[in-house]
């Protein structure tokens, strides 16, 4: 009989994230079901990818939610009873035997299901969910995560060795950790790719647009390079976000509408999506962290473009030197730190040797070792090797 693995998320808008879509979509050996809290339809909320899990059996909590339930999940982001019940009824039904939450803010607010199950259990950490929120109200993050989250799981996924130390310093014991990278698909992103001289260069950033994807470092950079009389490029932001205002404020502010333009967002690998891989030549994608402390995991489209053979450009910055090593597979620089940004751009624009160098290494090494594919192998090896937690506190929910 196939194995079986319920993924529990918040709100049902996170299946278009492409690092969690992928995930359940993509199973080997193990047959997914999710459970959601709630019920959302925001165009831009959760994600752009659209994958086909028409034969996924889904618990959705928000339908049968009660005044009471609602207004209890909205002050203290926690599961009522009855709620409680429904989802081990849900699980009884279907013989699973396997619980996968994803972001560790989220599987707190399950945390009552893991009070009375006895399942073996992983969680998912993703970016601000152990860098910004730990130290969220005077350390309350950190006191959430560790009664609600690390006390109750069996095992702890981080994205990279970077993420492991975020997940310690929050009060995750170390030999809780895990660290896997949840992988892309390369496959559907490889491109074969000329890198002759070009007289107008393409620079594409594809990123929500959030302090923490680095756009305004990128735009202070191309500035510089302006002023410093290299301008035979064109740079392309795709994605859409908090930051659009200010970001097209500073582009009119700064003169650049010569050199820049927005698309605004585009579904997850939409032909519009390809079309910006196939027609860009240098893609940039400079994290940083945020000023309230949000940091990235492994940014999926520095993996997309990598395995469409574009030479990226990237900051010393959360999990990114875990999949790029600098002058080799990509090219890093320190945050905020302008000149180097913009001398790296300027010498991709410059030497399209140095774009094939780059870009035929960061394919190789994205499709030999960052493969979705083979990364779900892993996740599913983590799966089998997951020992049952502690008996629950109550054998049932009443």
């Amino acid at each position: 009989m196939m194995k079986k693995v319920l993924h529990l998320i918040r709100k049902n808008t996170q299946l278009k994230a492409s690092f969690i879509g992928n995930q359940i979509a993509n199973h080997i050996d193990f047959q997914p079901y999710v459970v959601f809290r709630e019920n959302r339809n925001g165009a831009l909320d959760g994600g752009f990818a659209v994958f086909d899990l028409d034969e996924v059996a889904y618990l959705d909590l928000s339908q049968s939610a009660t005044s009471y339930e609602d207004l209890l999940f909205k002050t203290t982001k926690t599961l009522s009873k009855r709620q409680v019940r429904s989802i081990i009824d849900f699980i009884e039904n279907h013989q699973i035997d396997r619980l996968h939450f994803h972001y560790g803010t989220d599987c707190g607010a399950f945390f009552p299901l893991l009070k009375y199950l006895d399942l073996p259990s992983v969680v998912s950490f993703y970016g601000y969910d152990c860098s910004s929120f730990p130290s969220f109200m005077l350390g309350y993050g950190s006191r959430y995560l560790k009664n609600r989250v690390f006390d109750r799981v069996t095992s702890v996924l981080a994205m990279s060795p970077d993420m492991k130390q975020d997940l310690m310093k929050a009060g995750c014991p170390e030999e809780k950790i895990v660290v896997h990278y949840y992988g892309t698909d390369t496959r559907r992103f490889y491109m074969d790719r000329s890198y002759e001289a070009k007289e107008t260069v393409t620079l594409l950033i594809l990123a929500t647009l959030v302090p923490q994807k680095g756009h305004l470092f990128l735009l202070r950079s191309v500035k510089q390079l302006i002023d410093s009389g290299v301008v035979n490029f064109k740079l392309r932001i795709v994605g859409a976000g908090e930051l659009e205002e200010e970001l097209h404020s500073f582009v009119l502010r700064h003169n650049l509408g010569n050199y820049v333009s927005f698309t605004g967002a585009i579904k997850y690998a939409s032909e519009e999506m390809m079309s910006e891989y196939s027609n860009a030549d240098i893609f940039v994608h400079p994290s940083v962290v945020a000023p309230n402390g949000d940091k990235e995991g492994i940014p999926g489209t520095i993996i997309e473009a990598m395995s469409a053979g574009l030479p990226v450009i990237s900051t010393y910055n959360s999990g990114i030197p875990y999949v790029i090593e600098h002058d080799k597979t990509g090219l890093l620089v320190e945050e905020h730190d302008i000149k180097a940004l913009s001398k790296s751009i300027e010498n991709l624009i410059t030497d399209p040797a140095l774009r094939k160098k780059i870009g035929l290494a960061g394919q190789k090494h994205a499709c030999e070792n960052l493969d979705l594919h083979t990364k779900e192998l892993e996740l599913e090896k983590t799966y089998e090797n997951l020992n049952k937690p502690l008996k629950p506190e109550r054998p049932c929910v009443e």
